[in-house]
């Protein structure tokens, strides 16, 4: 673990603070658990950090609870490790990071606006009103990326965060509904087929009854439906009909009972944490091993 400090030590003072995923392109052999512990035990070693958490629901874990980002991609994407001299280089590398994460996420949720805004000019004004639309994730925080990823179902490389969207209507026909989903999945295989975007969509159109049905907050995936409501970003139609589901999810206690599932999960976190700065890789029991490492179980969201 020494000389690994000392590696560490001696690349940050040739090139200056580096994000876990920049020391770990110039260290390859260190793995990546022992990199973190090597940055987060050092005495001479400072640690910058600037990403949003947010709560996750992930089905390997047995209360389903965990934060997001994980450990493991906090660690890679928005830790700055540097010598506690070089504070001006990491306060200008943390502005710049910052606002990069910031326009990636604006770049993309744009995307999602001018797919939806054809959608909801051909719909027309009348029907337009019954309709509103959000997005949630990594956009909504503004911590979008752009590090490439693979869609295991697919076999497909795809540019960085999803574009995760949600419809919601107030009494539209079947038909108007199909033409929706029609223009939608066109729009999401234009975009991950591009061999200039290479995004990934991913969408649900669904009536506001069964979004209020999901406000049971029982099952995993009525969670998963609430969160994405409340972390939500609107995105177009109407405001009134955002505003009411909002204010349902409110007044059915929801938000408090996310609040309280973040509550945990951000004390399962600082507990895995402090194993993880005193264990051995090899003794990490699998609860402290999931909340570093990326999830690699998903449920689709309903």
């Amino acid at each position: 673990m020494q000389n690994l400090r000392e590696a560490i030590s001696e690349i940050l003072s040739e090139h200056g603070p580096m994000l876990g995923k920049e020391l770990e392109e110039r260290l390859p052999d260190a793995e990546n658990l022992k990199l973190w512990q090597a940055c987060f035990t050092s005495e001479h070693l400072q640690i910058s950090q600037f990403s949003r958490y947010y709560l996750r629901f992930d089905i390997t874990r047995k209360d389903f609870i965990r934060l997001s980002p994980s450990i493991l991609r906090d660690f890679m994407s928005f830790t700055l490790i540097s010598h506690s001299g070089q504070r001006d280089k990491v306060a200008e590398r943390l502005v710049h990071l910052s606002n990069e994460h910031r326009e990636i996420s604006r770049w993309k949720t744009g995307l999602a606006r001018n797919v939806l805004a054809d959608i909801f000019s051909d719909l027309g004004y009348e029907k337009t009103a019954k309709v509103c639309a959000f997005i949630a994730g990594d956009l909504a925080y503004f911590l979008g990326h752009n590090e490439p990823r693979e869609i295991e179902a697919l076999g497909e490389i795809v540019k960085g965060s999803d574009l995760d969207i949600i419809i919601v209507h107030d009494g539209l026909s079947d038909q108007d509904v199909s033409q929706i989903e029609d223009r939608m999945l066109a729009a999401k295989n234009y975009l991950l087929r591009s061999s200039v975007l290479r995004q990934e969509l991913d969408f649900i159109v669904k009536p506001i009854s069964r979004m209020f049905d999901q406000f049971a907050y029982k099952t995993i995936q009525q969670k998963i439906a609430s969160k994405i409501v409340y972390e939500s970003l609107f995105m177009g139609g109407s405001v009134s009909l955002y505003s009411s589901i909002m204010e349902e999810l409110r007044h059915r206690g929801v938000q408090d009972k996310i609040l309280r599932d973040f509550d945990k999960g951000l004390a399962d976190r600082s507990e895995a944490i402090s194993q993880l700065l005193r264990t051995n890789p090899e003794e990490l029991d699998a609860n402290a091993r999931s909340l570093f490492y990326f999830s690699q179980e998903r449920i689709e969201f309903e």
